[in-house]
Formats: structure tokens, sequence, C-alpha cells
């Protein structure tokens, strides 16, 4: 009862023979990103080039919160948050990454200007 028929054969070969052609499909890289837009408080207050390697200094509910870009990445480097979550997430560089320090009420999204970038998520619930 428990035997391995020609059908089934023909379907695992087939499941492996599309598997790549899936994986490129829906797993693709996403694009790099060229610019970063800064929210506070759910509200957009900065829009800056992710090519010009510095620090900012972003006031939030609790204090200053610092972003370091470099190298077209960003990241935060200081909150004063208690839990530093946002710091531990490290390096952001792709389009649609996301980043929030929620206490403090600062996150970032990187966005690309190529036309062909499609948004990696529908929508971010907290």
């Amino acid at each position: 009862m428990n035997k391995i028929t020609r059908a089934d054969i023909l379907l695992l070969l087939l499941v492996v023979t599309l598997l790549p052609f899936v994986y490129r499909y829906y797993w693709q890289d996403t694009l790099a990103g060229e610019k970063a837009l800064i929210y506070v408080r759910d509200k957009p207050v900065k829009e800056i080039s992710l090519h010009k390697n510095r620090q900012i200094s972003i006031d939030g509910a609790l204090g200053k919160s610092t972003l370091q870009i470099e190298n077209g990445k960003i990241r935060f480097i200081d909150s004063p948050c208690t839990t530093k979550m946002c710091i531990q997430k490290g390096w952001h560089n792709h389009s649609g990454d996301f980043n929030a320090c929620l206490p403090n009420g600062i996150s970032f999204e990187i966005i690309s200007t190529a036309k062909n970038d499609k948004p990696q998520f529908d929508s971010i619930n907290f």
C-alpha cells in the first residue's frame, strides 16, 4: 500500500526541476536603496541620500537618536531607548528595508527611485 508509483516519481522530478525557477522569481535580490525616508511619530520629516557618509541626529519623544550613513547603508548607532533593539538590527541597504526605535518614535525606510522597484511589504504594523 505504501509503494512509490511512477506518478509520484514524475511529480517529484517536476517539483525538483521547477524549484530553482520558483526560487529565482520569488526570492530575487531587492534593489539597493538610494535614499532613506526618516519618520518621527509616523510623519516623514527628512529624505536623505545614502551616497554621502555622515551622522544625523533626530529629536524623538525620549531624546536624540543618531543615524549613521556609510557606503550606501544606514543604521542606528545611538538612541535613548532602554532595549536598543534599533541599534542591534544593524545595517540596512536594500529598498524596502525598515527600522524603528519605537519608544523614541523614530523610524526610517529605504527607498529606490528605480521604475521597476516594488515595495517589499504591503503594510507594516506595530
